[in-house]
């Protein structure tokens, strides 16, 4: 529906939920001469429609609160649940015979969803979902290295990211962690922001955590010996071993750099 959007605008919108976590999706949309706020869940771990519907009907009444627009909320379910069969999307109250309420809601249920599909039709901007879509002729190895190979070609990187991040949530990082492409995944924004907003702060321990985090994805567990000259190294030291993460052969040529 949002792609033929006239007008999106996606500045990132946060309120005030006690309790609750925050939204997943919230946006203003223009369509076809009506503005209205769309807001998307994403939902792993379906337990129950009556838990999904307050959930859902306390969002609508916090942004109803804050915006005086039409609502139009949709639920995406990723994962097919264990124990409910029918997920529903609406329900009625009336009391007295009196209509109090009429409330619905969007059902999508990506696990129905055909993924080649998804690929002929070029959708780009749901392939990450594609890790939660129908298989059925591919092994479970097949289908990760499949989604992986969809995304990795295209120019923003974040795909590949999203998709990563996607996979993560359904599979064991024994499962998908050597199917994925680090000199991909490192050029997403993504990927970087939390580095970068490290460097903008001058936090030097943002920057050991970094090195840390990249040198263990690339060459494994990390002695203690060399963990504990990482520490120590200065911040240019650590900028230099950032920049040229993806040129060492491996560890031996690391420490190297390090001695």
């Amino acid at each position: 529906m949002v792609k033929d959007a006239e007008e999106v605008s996606l500045e990132h919108t946060k309120l005030s939920v006690p309790d609750m976590r925050e939204m997943d999706f919230l946006t203003k949309v223009n369509m076809d001469s009506e503005s209205f706020i769309l807001h998307v869940e994403f939902e792993t771990a379906y337990k129950s429609n009556s838990e999904m519907m307050k959930r859902m009907l306390r969002y609508y009444t916090y942004i109803k609160w804050h915006n005086d627009m039409p609502i139009y909320q949709v639920l995406v379910v990723l994962k097919k649940p264990a124990n409910v069969k029918n997920i529903k999307g609406s329900f009625e109250s009336s009391v007295q015979d009196l209509d109090v309420m009429k409330y619905n809601y969007k059902v999508v249920k990506i696990y129905e969803l055909d993924k080649n599909e998804i690929l002929k039709q070029g959708k780009i901007v749901l392939y990450p979902l594609r890790v939660f879509m129908k298989y059925e002729e591919d092994t479970e190895q097949n289908h990760i290295q499949e989604c992986l190979l969809a995304v990795e070609n295209l120019e923003d990187k974040d795909y590949y990211f999203l998709t990563v991040e996607c996979i993560k949530k359904l599979y064991k990082k024994s499962k998908y962690e050597k199917y994925v492409k680090e000199e991909i995944l490192m050029k997403s924004m993504l990927y970087k922001e939390p580095y970068e907003k490290g460097i903008k702060e001058g936090l030097k321990e943002g920057k050991i955590d970094t090195v840390l985090k990249f040198l263990t994805k690339r060459f494994g567990l990390l002695p203690e010996d060399v963990k504990a000259k990482i520490r120590k190294l200065d911040v240019i030291s650590l900028d230099i071993i950032l920049d040229k993460i993806l040129d060492y052969k491996d560890l031996e040529d690391f420490k190297k750099f390090i001695h």
